[in-house]
């Protein structure tokens, strides 16, 4: 199993969470806000095989992006994954949309130069980072909790980009339609924990084992063989990235 975008950091014991998704296996991707976050969670995470911190800038964290962004510029040519980062548009988050924009230019034109895995939040503003994917050369990404229209999923599609299905995102009518649109080969999994609540409890890595099944409901097999077609697209995925 794999968990593309999870918060390891901000549970309230993630090295707990950390501990139990490494003895199941599950491959996880611990995202981070900032570049000093990931710096905490190489130190913290070190030693552990199944689980990958991921250098971040986030766009909800942008009034910090100008102190952070040498941290990042530091850390890009090491960090084996970069995320999450992107762009908010929505809400009250759209008052720092120019600011957004610059630090997400800075990530892409990094990111478009090297080869790394990158999970990108795009709410509100799916054409616009898209848009800046094309001009930066960067790609293939994973697009993490899209909620775009279904002719902006085309398009991200088209552009031979991925994306990650949680649990949040299998229980709504919206994505029961849409599946039906993604091919196989570009579905990943995650969790977004702990943000992404389950059964009243945050959401852990070994909970994609609920979206896989899901998926097998969808796609009409196995939930083994549901398992075995995501970690086929996260390999090829790995062998356009350097994770190894």
């Amino acid at each position: 199993m794999i968990d593309t975008h999870c918060h390891i950091d901000l549970y309230d014991e993630p090295l707990r969470i950390a501990a139990v998704a490494e003895k199941l296996k599950v491959s996880t991707i611990a995202v981070t806000y900032l570049p000093s976050h990931y710096e905490l969670a190489c130190q913290h995470l070190k030693g552990f095989h199944y689980i990958r911190p991921s250098l971040g800038l986030h766009p909800h964290s942008v009034n910090e992006h100008q102190k952070e962004i040498s941290l990042f510029l530091r850390h890009i040519e090491t960090a084996e994954c970069v995320g999450e980062v992107g762009l908010d548009f929505s809400g009250l988050h759209k008052e720092s949309k120019l600011a957004q924009q610059r630090s997400f230019e800075i990530v892409v034109s990094r990111i478009g130069k090297a080869r790394k895995c990158v999970t990108v939040h795009s709410r509100g503003a799916e054409d616009a980072v898209l848009t800046a994917l094309q001009n930066g050369g960067a790609g293939p990404v994973i697009f993490h909790w899209f909620s775009g229209s279904k002719s902006q999923l085309g398009r991200v599609l088209d552009a031979g980009h991925l994306i990650s299905i949680n649990t949040a995102m299998s229980s709504t009518s919206k994505w029961d339609e849409l599946i039906g649109y993604v091919p196989q080969s570009a579905i990943l999994t995650e969790t977004d924990g702990p943000f992404v609540k389950l059964r009243g409890r945050p959401a852990i890595p070994s909970d994609v084992q609920h979206v896989m099944e899901w998926l097998a409901e969808k796609w009409k097999i196995s939930p083994k063989e549901a398992d075995q077609r995501v970690m086929q697209n996260a390999d090829r995925l790995t062998a356009l990235t350097a994770i190894k």
